[in-house]
């Protein structure tokens, strides 16, 4: 997969917090928040937010779960 745009110094914060390049990531297949596997989806919609994230299947659940839980979905 290939990595969604972003400028320069979102990639290099989102490296600051993770501690994992967002775009090598995705290229490799490897999960930005666990760098576990990211390779199976559910939908096409978790796909894509894997190309703006770089979240895995069981990250995006994790944290759009919290956030619906909150009320911020």
């Amino acid at each position: 997969m290939e990595a969604t745009p972003k400028a320069t110094g979102i990639e290099e914060l989102l490296t600051a917090i993770t501690g994992r390049d967002r775009k090598a990531c995705i290229a490799n297949d490897i999960c930005t928040t666990c760098g576990g596997n990211a390779g199976d989806f559910r939908d096409f919609l978790s796909a894509k937010e894997y190309t703006i994230s770089g979240m895995c299947q069981t990250c995006q659940d994790i944290v759009f779960m919290e956030a619906e839980k909150k009320g911020k979905l």
